[in-house]
């Protein structure tokens, strides 16, 4: 699969694929990494440690600053990859390499219908810096 990256950066790791729209606010608790929007597909789920798949973002702007506690408690996803920009995860990313050193890759463009195919738990590398995106062992 190939995408655009907007955070650079690299990850391997599981998986975790939601069909629906994804938000940090009030749709993931920091202090866990666990998923708990009631409209989520990938509701109970945690995202601690998984590249994380997901449509477009949705709600407020304050998304980010949701994202960046989630990487301060190191409950935070390896890397994120979208199929539309979600800016949130781009802010929040850029601010945690900023404040806390940590690197949130960020890849964008990558069409639901080609990540459909990717289970969660699935192994993915990605690339940020080339936009590059594997799945497999």
């Amino acid at each position: 699969m190939k995408g655009r990256g907007l955070v650079k950066g690299k990850a391997r790791a599981e998986s975790l694929v939601s069909q629906k729209a994804f938000t940090f606010a009030h749709g993931v608790d920091p202090e866990t990494g666990n998923v708990t929007d009631v409209r989520s597909d990938i509701k109970g789920s945690n995202v601690r440690g998984k590249v994380l798949f997901y449509p477009f973002g949705k709600g407020s702007t304050t998304a980010s600053s949701w994202f960046l506690e989630t990487v301060r408690l190191g409950n935070n996803p390896a890397a994120i990859v979208t199929e539309g920009v979600d800016l949130s995860a781009v802010i929040g990313s850029v601010m945690a390499r900023l404040v806390y050193g940590k690197e949130v890759p960020v890849i964008s463009g990558v069409a639901r219908a080609e990540y459909s195919r990717v289970k969660s738990g699935t192994p993915v590398s990605i690339d940020a810096d080339t936009g590059d995106v594997s799945a497999g062992p």
